[in-house]
């Protein structure tokens, strides 16, 4: 069989596989640059993409949409929302400033009020403690029981004047607070402690306004507010109006009041003691009764007596409501014509609709609203600590007169001494004079900051043009750029931002120049390449068609090859099941002589070992005979000894024997050694009978000793004749063996044989397989070479398509780039 057309065939297909190969390694290699040129300006993308995710900054100015606001406007509105944001810190500092001056205000004024009513309740219990030491005197109040006893003047005169120089000596201790002391009896008959007689007083002592009062309470102590004074000589010591404190007189020995002891304090001395009280920020107090009347007013004395509600009203002309009822006419009568307090009095006036309409609260004054709050905080403080007698605080709830908040603390005086007093000092202070300060300095802040915002406004602005003028500059050059005129000029003199973009701009328009000229060369370039390209896929075409009809001849001289190498592989096939088939039986035969030499080897070696064990045998009995002979002489040794024993024990027994005697005759002293003896005896009787057991059993080993003996040699003759057999029987094993080898070796040289038959139908089995197998990689080749070709068919067309659509891209840009002007 000739195998030199398939050897031809294989060097085409080779070439042929080769250069499809090659053509299909160039359109990898194009598709790989093309896929890996993609994969760059993905990951480029997907790069920018993450760079730009993690600047936080402008993912924030992205999503609030700043960057669609123009600059002008971003600079104007950063800097107007600045100065607000400066505003509100300044406001809400000034406002914190504000709120901690009013606090501190608040203390400082109820620390003062605090002072005041302190100095107040301590003049008031001065004047408390020296009416008590008059109504308790020895001499005054049974001075004034003899008078209400006397039924003559002289009688009654008498004992005024026992009584007189006490009352002025009294007085003159508190000249400066006390105007005057009254001491009346009970039928009517005064003492003054002071200049001045009741006699010149129109009227009975028990008609004045403050002894009615006094009576109708019913109290053995009692102060009277601040009324109009009806005794003439108060009138000339301390004003219109006074102040008293009434107490009943008591002798030492009764309980029932012989007179009255009226004590009028001087309110001349209350206004100097109160000038120089001044409620900070320029507040005003007033000290107010429980009745809501006037007890002192610093401001307008007038005020003092009446009632606050008719004093907290005034209408358009400034009159106050106590004004238009006449109330303040009743200070000019006669003392009299007095008959009651002022805040009780009715004139009888009444007023019109008209007139109450035209009524409005008065400006920094206490109303009936304040009063109603500092009684609700009086009740308060009184209900957790019902012992307070005077204490102070503050109305922290809004406080409102004609729109402006006032800030108000008090101090109550709740009694003197146990006498009940309800006097309260309060005080109003406007909160626009505690923050006047602080409000002129927000107004002269807010007035600079809207100069600032004015000035800042100008000069954002100002910067806005300038910069939005250079931006512009450029905006317009870019613009002829884009028409296609990139001959422009651009300002490079600018220091800021914006000429160093300038200067970028210049440069960029410079690259530009540069690269249009490049591509423009490269346009050139590519329409000359995309010729060359098309002529070259043409003639590839035609060169593949003649390769393709070329394959289709080597696919029909390689099927008649593939038909004529599969006959010749039937008949190698039979061939080789012969030769198997023989081989197999010489491998049989062989596998049975073999078997059978190695059971004659193995039963001569199995002949061998008895023999080997034979001879140990005999060598064991030999030994065994002489262990015999020893073991007699042993057992001769030991009747020896038995001998020895035997007299050992006869002399023990004598010796017993000899010992129980001498015991006997030592009596008592040798019993115990009698015992002894005694026991040394049965030790003796004992070794006999041992001694004639052992000998008997002695002389029974020694038969079976001379039994064994007779035995042993027995068994050495019976070893003599199986020694015999043994020889006789390796000799014929060894025959056997001989002749097993002579067949063996026969055997052998026919295996060789047939096994280089074997080998040599592998090898024609294992050429055929190769040259089935390499017609087959043949017909694959051909078809993968014919596919190959199929598709370079279809890349020269496709080139032929990307050349013309080049051609027209090359033409399209020139086009473009030629209108930029270089």
């Amino acid at each position: 069989m000739s195998f030199g057309p398939v050897n031809g065939i294989k060097v085409v297909i080779a070439r042929a596989t080769s250069k499809v190969r090659e053509l299909t390694k160039s359109k990898l290699k194009r598709k790989s640059m093309k896929t890996l040129q993609n994969d760059t300006k993905k990951k480029e993308r997907n790069d920018t993409y993450k760079v730009y995710d993690k600047n936080r900054f402008e993912k924030i100015i992205r999503l609030s949409r700043v960057n669609k606001i123009k600059i002008g406007i971003k600079i104007n509105l950063s800097f107007v929302i600045t100065i607000l944001l400066l505003s509100v810190v300044l406001g809400y500092s000034l406002l914190t400033l504000s709120n901690t001056m009013i606090q501190q205000a608040k203390e400082s004024t109820l620390g003062l009020m605090e002072q005041t009513g302190n100095k107040i309740k301590i003049v008031l219990e001065e004047v408390d403690n020296l009416a008590m030491t008059i109504t308790r005197d020895i001499t005054i109040a049974p001075a004034l029981d003899e008078i209400n006893r006397a039924e003559s003047e002289y009688m009654r005169a008498r004992w005024a004047g026992i009584i007189k120089p006490y009352l002025n000596a009294y007085q003159s201790y508190r000249v400066d607070t006390i105007s005057n002391l009254t001491l009346a009896s009970n039928n009517g008959y005064v003492i003054l402690g002071g200049e001045g007689t009741f006699e010149d007083v129109k009227k009975d002592y028990y008609d004045t306004v403050a002894a009615r009062e006094f009576v109708e309470s019913g109290a053995k102590s009692l102060w009277i507010d601040t009324h109009i004074a009806d005794l003439f000589y108060l009138r000339r010591k301390g004003g219109n109006t006074t102040i008293a404190l009434m107490k009943a007189v008591y002798k030492s020995t009764s309980l029932k009041s012989v007179g009255v002891l009226q004590v009028n304090l001087r309110e001349d001395y209350l206004t100097r003691m109160l000038e120089d009280i001044h409620i900070p920020h320029n507040g005003f107090f007033f000290i107010v009764g429980s009745k809501d009347n006037m007890i002192f007013n610093p401001q307008d004395k007038r005020d003092n007596g009446l009632l606050i509600e008719d004093l907290c009203y005034v209408n358009s002309k400034g009159q106050t409501k106590a004004e238009l009822l006449k109330k303040t006419e009743l200070l000019d009568l006669k003392d009299s014509e007095v008959k009651e307090l002022l805040y009780k009095a009715d004139t009888g006036v009444e007023l019109d609709e008209k007139t109450l309409k035209d009524l409005r609260e008065r400006d920094n004054y206490i109303n009936l609203r304040i009063l109603e709050k500092v009684r609700k905080s009086i009740d308060e403080i009184q209900t957790k600590n019902r012992q307070a007698t005077a204490f102070g605080g503050i109305i922290e709830d809004d406080v409102i007169i004609n729109g402006k908040k006032m800030m108000v603390t008090f101090y109550t005086i709740r009694e003197i001494k146990g006498t009940p007093l309800e006097w309260t000092l309060i005080s109003i202070t406007p909160l626009e004079n505690i923050t006047r300060d602080v409000n002129s300095v927000a107004g002269f802040i807010v007035l600079i900051g809207v100069v600032c915002i004015i000035i800042g406004i100008m000069l954002s602005v100002l910067i806005t043009g300038d910069i939005s003028s250079g931006i512009g500059k450029l905006v317009k050059l870019m613009n002829k750029i884009k028409e296609g005129d990139l001959e422009v000029e651009c300002d490079t003199t600018r220091k800021d931002e914006i000429g160093k973009l300038g200067i970028n701009f210049v440069d960029m328009v410079e690259n530009l120049k540069k690269l249009i000229g490049s591509i423009k060369n490269a346009s050139n370039i590519a329409v000359e390449s995309s010729q060359t390209v098309s002529a070259t896929c043409q003639e590839s075409y035609a060169s593949i068609q003649e390769f393709s009809a070329m394959l289709d001849e080597m696919k029909n001289e390689i099927n008649s090859q593939t038909q004529e190498i599969m006959n010749n592989d039937n008949v190698v096939n039979e061939l080789s099941e012969q030769i198997q088939v023989i081989i197999d039986d010489f491998k049989n035969v062989s596998n049975m002589v073999t078997g059978a030499k190695k059971l004659s080897e193995a039963g001569k070696e199995t002949v061998n070992m008895l023999k080997n064990n034979a001879d140990e045998v005999k060598k064991t009995i030999e030994e065994f005979s002489e262990l015999i002979g020893s073991l007699k002489r042993e057992s001769a040794e030991i009747s020896k000894i038995t001998s020895t024993i035997k007299g050992i024990s006869s002399q023990t027994n004598l010796l017993a024997l000899n010992a129980t005697i001498e015991a006997a005759r030592a009596g008592e002293a040798g019993k115990s050694f009698s015992i002894v003896a005694s026991e040394i005896k049965k030790l003796a009787d004992q070794s006999k009978v041992s001694t004639n057991y052992i000998e008997s059993k002695l002389k029974n080993i020694g038969k079976t000793i001379e039994k064994t003996n007779e035995a042993v040699k027995s068994s050495g003759e019976v070893i003599s004749g199986h020694d015999l057999a043994v020889v006789e029987t390796i000799n014929k094993f060894d025959n056997i063996v001989g002749f097993m080898d002579n067949v063996f070796s026969a055997i052998t040289s026919i295996t060789d044989y047939v096994q280089h038959i074997e080998e040599a139908r592998c090898n024609i089995i294992k050429s055929m397989e190769r040259l089935n197998e390499s017609t087959k990689n043949n017909i694959r080749d051909i078809q993968n070479i014919s596919a190959a070709m199929d598709e370079q068919v279809d890349l020269i067309k496709h080139l032929l398509s990307l050349s013309e659509n080049l051609s027209e891209l090359s033409v399209k840009l020139e086009q473009t780039i030629n209108i930029f002007k270089i």
